[in-house]
Formats: C-alpha cells, structure tokens, sequence
C-alpha cells in the first residue's frame, strides 16, 4: 500500500468526488421523473378528453418516448404525491428505486421476469416433471402398479403436467 501525502490526498479527492457526483445524478433522476410527471399532470385535460376516445395516451406517450408506461406511471403519482419536492421525507438522501418501493407502490405489484430467466424456469420445471415422471414409472415397475392404484393416478397426473408445459412453452427449449 502507498503511504505517500499525495496519494492519501488522491483517494480522499476521488471518494469525495464520486461521493458527491453520486448523490448528484440520484438527485437529478429524482428531479427528472417528479419533472416528467408534473408535465404530464399538466396535460390533464388532454388526458381526460383521450379516454373518451378510448386511447391510452400514457401508453403511447411510453412508446414515444422510449421509457416503460409503469415508470411514467410512478412519475405522474410522484408529482401527484409531492408537488413540491422539499416535502420528500428523506429530503434528498433517497434514490428513485427507493422512492417506487417505499412510496409509490404497495408490495403487491408484480414481479417482472426477464425471458432468460422465464425460460430457466421452464427448463427446471420441465427437468423436475421428467424426474418425477421417471421416478413414478421406476415405483410402478417394481411394485408392479395397475391402472385403478394411486401411485398409476400420481403418473397420469405428472404426464398431464409436463404436457401442459409443453403446450405453454410451444415446444421452446
């Protein structure tokens, strides 16, 4: 390790530096989406005269814009919640992650899955059925099991299963 002045003086500019550049860029992220949201309120009008036509605006607006409907939905009841940001509990120790779990939703909202992960997911059913499966035929061959048993009924149900599955996931692999 470097003992050197300048070098302990190097470290404590660039942790202050990224320190501070850090809490920065949360805070403005912060400030952007309570912006894009009190914008949006501002367009009330527009909104409301849309839904009579039927047209999701906010939606559309997403696609425009190339951000998620969800996340504009969090800045339009972020600006709706604080239309004045120095009312935010944690002033401006908080990031916009922090703001969506603690305040703007209620614990119930759904998990969004990535498709790499769903199809891992498939693929551990689909490994799980089958060893099931086979560990049902390898119980019926040795207790010689006939179709009105319980464990014959345990087999169909585990064959249903795992077509199920593969009607669902189209055959994917």
């Amino acid at each position: 390790m470097i003992t050197e002045v300048w070098y302990a003086s190097l470290i404590e500019d660039l942790t202050d530096l990224i320190t501070e550049k850090t809490f920065t860029s949360r805070w403005e992220l912060i400030d952007c989406y309570h912006q894009v949201g009190t914008r949006i309120l501002q367009e009330n009008d527009n909104f409301e005269r849309a839904k009579i036509y039927g047209e999701n605006i906010l939606q559309g607006l997403a696609k425009s814009i190339g951000r998620s409907q969800r996340t504009l939905a969090y800045a339009v009841k972020f600006a709706k919640m604080y239309p004045d940001l120095n009312l935010l509990p944690e002033a401006k120790n908080v990031s916009w992650n922090h703001i969506i779990n603690k305040y703007l939703t209620d614990g119930t909202e759904k998990k969004v899955i990535k498709k790499a992960d769903l199809y891992r997911m498939i693929k551990e059913i689909k490994e799980l059925l089958e060893h099931e499966w086979q560990l049902a035929n390898q119980e019926a061959v040795e207790n010689n099991l006939q179709q009105g048993d319980v464990e014959y009924g345990k087999r169909r149900f585990i064959r249903y299963l795992q077509d199920q599955v593969n009607k669902i996931t189209g055959g994917l692999e």
